[in-house]
């Protein structure tokens, strides 16, 4: 029987797992003011605009930490994937280079660019496997979870069927 089960962690627990998350929002939305008011800067300096647009500063910064919020802990949540199948080594491994992760410890896989931070890695966007019972349990971002086991469940079903 291949079945697969991926639960999304709520934000309490994303944080309480992952506080550097939560820093590296933080950083995003302060280099991203800094962006937006230099544009702005720069608009009012050449003329664009007869005066720096405080509104046009605070309004994309409210739109920027929005979609980072959505983007952050929702499309890449930190998530739990059970796969109950038999996933065999050389089909983890090349699903794994197939989603752009690669695999710096025995089980612990680490994205090929950092996610979430400009200069360190989150605990929730790298990979974690763990293997008992015949289950194989993941840790990690949602939607790279998402095609890991998209991957992992089409190739254990064309093995099964050809």
């Amino acid at each position: 029987m291949i079945k697969d089960a991926l639960k999304r962690f709520k934000i309490r627990d994303q944080l309480s797992a992952d506080f550097l998350k939560l820093l590296s929002f933080a950083e995003k939305t302060v280099l991203a003011f800094m962006l937006i008011v230099l544009v702005f800067v720069f608009m009012e300096k050449i003329g664009l605009t007869d005066a720096f647009l405080v509104g046009g500063v605070i309004g994309g910064t409210i739109g920027f930490i929005a979609i980072t919020a959505k983007k952050m802990y929702h499309n890449e949540a930190f998530s739990e994937l059970r796969i109950y199948a038999d996933i065999k080594q050389d089909m983890l491994r090349s699903a794994i280079l197939a989603i752009d992760y690669s695999e710096k410890k025995d089980g612990v896989y680490y994205p090929k660019k950092r996610i979430f931070s400009i200069f360190y890695y989150c605990k929730s966007e790298v990979i974690t496997h763990k293997a008992q019972n015949g289950i194989h349990i993941f840790t990690g971002p949602h939607n790279r979870l998402l095609k890991l086991s998209n991957i992992i469940l089409r190739g254990n079903l064309t093995e099964h069927y050809i």
